[in-house]
Protein backbone atom coordinates (compact mmCIF):
# COMPACT_ATOMS: atom_id res chain seq x y z
CA UNK A 1 0.00 0.00 0.00
CA UNK A 2 1.75 3.68 -1.07
CA UNK A 3 1.43 6.72 1.31
CA UNK A 4 -1.54 8.08 -0.95
CA UNK A 5 -3.08 5.13 -0.47
CA UNK A 6 -3.47 5.41 3.24
CA UNK A 7 -4.66 8.90 2.76
CA UNK A 8 -7.78 7.65 0.92
CA UNK A 9 -11.44 7.50 2.80
CA UNK A 10 -12.37 3.88 2.41
CA UNK A 11 -15.45 3.17 0.51
CA UNK A 12 -18.34 3.24 3.04
CA UNK A 13 -22.24 1.55 3.19
CA UNK A 14 -24.77 3.79 3.39
CA UNK A 15 -27.15 3.64 6.45
CA UNK A 16 -29.91 3.25 4.51
CA UNK A 17 -29.93 2.06 0.84
CA UNK A 18 -30.62 4.47 -1.91
CA UNK A 19 -33.68 3.73 -4.34
CA UNK A 20 -30.86 2.72 -7.08
CA UNK A 21 -29.73 0.47 -4.78
CA UNK A 22 -32.42 -1.16 -3.07
CA UNK A 23 -33.22 -2.07 -7.19
CA UNK A 24 -29.93 -3.52 -7.48
CA UNK A 25 -30.65 -5.79 -4.54
CA UNK A 26 -34.18 -6.40 -5.96
CA UNK A 27 -32.66 -7.76 -9.29
CA UNK A 28 -30.10 -9.93 -7.73
CA UNK A 29 -32.66 -11.42 -5.53
CA UNK A 30 -35.06 -12.11 -8.57
CA UNK A 31 -32.01 -13.69 -10.59
CA UNK A 32 -31.40 -15.97 -7.07
CA UNK A 33 -34.66 -17.15 -6.31
CA UNK A 34 -35.30 -18.07 -10.20
CA UNK A 35 -36.19 -21.81 -9.91
CA UNK A 36 -36.51 -22.03 -6.38
CA UNK A 37 -39.01 -21.87 -4.07
CA UNK A 38 -39.44 -18.56 -1.83
CA UNK A 39 -38.70 -20.92 0.99
CA UNK A 40 -35.58 -22.38 0.00
CA UNK A 41 -34.90 -18.48 -1.52
CA UNK A 42 -35.52 -17.40 2.53
CA UNK A 43 -33.76 -20.00 4.23
CA UNK A 44 -30.65 -19.28 1.99
CA UNK A 45 -30.66 -15.99 2.87
CA UNK A 46 -31.81 -16.14 6.57
CA UNK A 47 -34.78 -14.39 6.36
CA UNK A 48 -38.45 -15.14 6.98
CA UNK A 49 -40.28 -15.55 3.46
CA UNK A 50 -42.22 -12.95 4.33
CA UNK A 51 -39.44 -10.52 4.63
CA UNK A 52 -38.36 -12.17 1.19
CA UNK A 53 -41.60 -11.57 -0.75
CA UNK A 54 -42.04 -8.04 0.66
CA UNK A 55 -38.64 -7.31 -0.51
CA UNK A 56 -39.31 -8.63 -4.05
CA UNK A 57 -42.76 -7.08 -4.49
CA UNK A 58 -41.22 -3.74 -3.32
CA UNK A 59 -43.33 -3.29 -0.51
CA UNK A 60 -39.80 -2.93 1.63
CA UNK A 61 -37.24 -1.29 1.40
CA UNK A 62 -33.87 -3.79 1.89
CA UNK A 63 -32.13 -3.72 4.60
CA UNK A 64 -28.08 -3.29 4.42
CA UNK A 65 -27.82 -6.83 6.38
CA UNK A 66 -30.11 -8.31 3.94
CA UNK A 67 -28.50 -6.95 0.90
CA UNK A 68 -25.15 -8.46 2.75
CA UNK A 69 -26.64 -11.84 2.53
CA UNK A 70 -28.25 -11.59 -1.21
CA UNK A 71 -24.25 -10.72 -2.15
CA UNK A 72 -23.06 -13.30 -0.72
CA UNK A 73 -25.25 -15.95 -1.74
CA UNK A 74 -24.61 -14.46 -5.38
CA UNK A 75 -20.85 -15.03 -4.48
CA UNK A 76 -20.47 -11.25 -4.91
CA UNK A 77 -19.40 -8.38 -2.81
CA UNK A 78 -21.36 -5.86 -0.89
CA UNK A 79 -19.95 -2.96 -2.60
CA UNK A 80 -19.93 -4.50 -5.90
CA UNK A 81 -23.88 -5.08 -5.67
CA UNK A 82 -24.69 -1.64 -4.32
CA UNK A 83 -22.20 0.12 -7.35
CA UNK A 84 -20.27 1.71 -4.39
CA UNK A 85 -16.63 2.05 -6.33
CA UNK A 86 -13.83 1.32 -4.42
CA UNK A 87 -13.28 -1.90 -4.47
CA UNK A 88 -14.42 -4.61 -1.73
CA UNK A 89 -14.91 -3.86 1.91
Amino acid sequence: MSEHDQDREPPSIPAVLTDEQAARVRARLDRFAKGTSVRGCAKALGYARKYVRAVRDGAIRPSVHFASRVAHVAGMDLATLLGISGGAL
